[in-house]
């Protein structure tokens, strides 16, 4: 039978859902969100003893021993199995009961050649009796698109059911129509309720969702499965050299059996097993039209750096550069243990494990956005999407004053700046912050300067503008570059933009002197398709939801940030990460990682990208343990990688440093580099981390380390 939701539907849908579940929605009854139990072998002794049983029956055997009950070691169903480069079994089961995965739940461990159990990670649900769903499919789809997408009133049609999962067609809106599942949804009082997953992936910008939505039709929790970064813009070059030729591997190697290519390929549109890279400058999540065929296999047109991003020829050179990164790292993470079995990016699994047909989809110069990259990362079995965009690094505006012209960035806000420009006399305003309400027509008919900092951007501009000025030069507080000036203000119809401290010391000297704000029509863009830090960055996304997984959230989400720019460092050795793609040395972080010095304490819990610069910041200690120790920074990525196999869910930074401890042993050479590293964050020995059950997060620094890595 073919269902259809309608948009009147949807709105009648919704209603009927919240007034039959007012009741219910009064006792805020939410997701369990309680962590996951982690035990490890103490001191190196095992969990349990040499066994030549198979690994899943070690495992459920040890869960029985401690308190797991017949019925939820019934409900365990094996998810994948996968044996490391060190010989270790790591063993994932997820729990279904009547027939339904319950959601979160799962028991992730891991078993040495010797059939010794070394971790058991437990998140599995008490089994009960599961309360009934009184929406169906087609509802909690209504429930997620109200909550999340309130103005798409189109038609989502029932187009397959397939086991639990209603799939839909979602129209021009998605990039994938979405998708509901029926789960078992553990609930904060301690029982089980039958729920929904809505899975939506939008097309524009590239935004996967998984909604959570009870019985009731209230939604519980939006995962977005999206990692989106914004980089801040500065202004210097930092080419590191030109192009190299490079070749492939060819078919017949361990980690790409068949090679890098396949298919028919084009100098816009290049294929292979584990990445189809191309441009998509249209933003329509398809190659666009052109390019020449290549029917040698040889990609090597030559970028042109002093050309925009848009010639045929630097397109040409997006596409076979993040064809090559894509590949370079997919390849080097094989190594370390991110193969099939552990659900990477293959079409062809060659039989080795894990589900197949999901390469990477990478659009480069994807005309969705500017300075910015982002990665979508489905479950295993379904194609991930890695959009790159072009980069406004070059400042985009110029102050002319006589025959000088300073860079400048454009806000965005207020009116675009354009080539002809606004001009007149400048005038520092008073105060020169701007933050509060300046005299009437104390700056009419200037070009108003303002100094950055005290109040948002809009503010200033608002203020200047209410002053009669024409446009607003806003000068940086702090030594260094400048960068966009960020805000939403509808009120401000003048334009703005931000230079450098220094020019704005120059600026203000020529007080009274005329001055023209306008567009620097030759400014060139700077395409993120060249930078591998920020591919490496997007791509590291994939990885930590593949392997670890629910990598979003205040503790993970910033996890998930941090842990790929530890994949962009330990792969290219230099603690600044995207310092191409931002035209500045320091790159697009606070500070390079090998002079930063927050600590745990510095936390906030609410800024994913900061937090996850401390997380980084640790890992940068504990290479340089690592080299101290006269091991490399490959061996740190193997580490890292296979830390994750021992790694719950939704992690914290203490449980990423427990996994690679867990790896490598708690107090030999690399565990005590390990303890070090984090100790100078404050997250050594006796550091911890309380979430309660409700979500409030208690910190203790600790900057120790065994007694025995002294």
């Amino acid at each position: 039978m073919i269902r259809c939701t309608t948009g009147a539907a949807l709105v009648a849908a919704i209603t009927a859902i919240l007034a039959s579940s007012a009741a219910y929605s009064q006792s805020a009854v939410g997701l369990d969100r309680s962590q996951a139990r982690i035990a490890r072998a103490d001191a190196g002794m095992p969990l349990t003893a040499a066994s030549k049983a198979a690994p899943q029956a070690i495992v459920k055997g040890y869960l029985q021993a401690n308190g797991r009950g017949a019925d939820v070691l019934a409900s365990l169903r094996v998810g994948t199995s996968s044996v490391s480069p060190h010989g270790v079994a790591h063993v994932r089961m997820e729990q279904q009961i009547d027939g339904l995965t319950v959601h979160g739940a799962y028991a992730k461990a891991a078993v040495n050649a010797k059939g010794e159990l070394v971790q058991v990670i437990d998140r599995l649900a008490a089994v009960a009796l599961v309360q009934p769903s009184r929406i169906d499919a087609d509802q909690a789809l209504a429930a997620a698109m109200q909550k999340l997408y309130p103005s798409q009133a189109a038609a989502y049609r029932a187009a397959a059911v397939k086991g639990n999962t209603t799939e839909y067609a979602g129209g021009a809106f998605f990039h994938r129509g979405p998708s509901v599942t029926a789960v078992v949804l553990p609930l904060d009082n301690g029982t089980l309720a039958r729920g929904w997953v809505v899975e939506t992936w939008t097309a524009s910008d590239n935004q996967l969702k998984h909604t959570v939505v009870d019985g009731n039709g209230q939604v519980l929790d939006v995962e977005s499965r999206t990692n989106t970064d914004s980089y801040k813009v500065f202004v210097e070059d930092p080419l590191k050299g030109g192009q190299t030729v490079m070749n492939g591997p060819g078919a017949g190697n361990a980690q790409s059996p068949s090679g890098w290519l396949s298919g028919a390929q084009t100098t816009f549109n290049i294929q292979g097993n584990n990445v189809r890279a191309y441009l998509d400058t249209d933003a329509n999540n398809a190659a666009d039209s052109g390019g020449t065929a290549v029917t040698t296999g040889e990609f090597l047109a030559t970028a042109d750096l002093g050309a925009q991003p848009s010639t045929t020829g630097n397109k040409a050179v997006a596409v076979q550069n993040l064809f090559y990164l894509n590949n370079y790292v997919h390849d080097r993470l094989y190594v370390h243990g991110f193969n099939e079995a552990n659900g990477n990016f293959q079409t062809s699994n060659f039989g080795k494990g894990g589900l197949g047909n999901d390469p990477v989809s990478a659009e480069a110069q994807d005309g969705s956005g500017t300075d910015n990259a982002n990665f979508s990362t489905p479950s295993d079995g379904s194609a991930p999407r890695m959009q790159m965009y072009v980069w406004n690094s070059n400042p985009q505006g110029l102050v002319t004053v006589g025959v000088a012209n300073y860079g400048a960035y454009p806000s965005a806000f207020g009116a675009a700046l354009t080539a002809t420009g606004v001009s007149g006399a400048l005038k520092v305003a008073n105060p020169v912050d701007a933050c509060t309400t300046l005299p009437a027509g104390s700056l009419t008919n200037n070009v108003a300067i303002v100094d950055r900092g005290t109040c948002d951007f809009t503010v200033k501009v608002l203020n200047a503008q209410n002053a009669g000025a024409k446009a607003v030069i806003i000068a940086n507080n702090v030594p260094g570059g400048a960068f966009t000036p960020g805000g939403t203000n509808r009120k401000i119809k003048i334009p703005s933009g931000m230079v450098t401290q220094a020019n704005g010391v120059t600026l203000k000297g020529a007080d009274g002197s005329n001055a023209v704000l306008k567009a620097n029509v030759n400014a060139l863009q700077i395409d993120g398709d060249l930078d591998s830090d920020i591919v490496y960055h997007e791509y590291g996304h994939g990885l930590t939801w593949r392997m670890i997984g629910s990598m979003s959230g205040l503790f993970a989400g910033a996890i998930g940030e941090g842990a790929s720019d530890v994949l962009a460092f330990l792969i290219n050795g230099d603690d600044s990460i995207g310092e191409y793609a931002m035209n500045d040395p320091i790159g697009i972080r606070t500070t390079p990682y090998a002079s930063a010095k927050k600590t745990l304490k510095d936390w906030t819990a609410n800024q994913v990208h900061t937090d996850g610069e401390i997380y980084a910041a640790a890992m940068w200690e504990v290479l340089e343990g690592y080299q101290a120790a006269g091991q490399t920074a490959d061996d740190v990525l193997g580490d890292f990688v296979d830390g994750m196999n021992y790694t719950p869910a939704a992690p914290n930074p203490l449980q990423m440093r427990d996994g690679m401890l867990t790896s490598v042993g708690s107090v030999t050479t690399r565990g005590c580099a390990v303890w070090r590293g984090f100790a100078l964050k404050g997250m050594g020995q006796g550091a911890a981390i309380t979430v309660s059950r409700r979500g409030a997060v208690t910190f203790t620094e600790s900057f120790t380390f065994p007694a025995a890595c002294n």
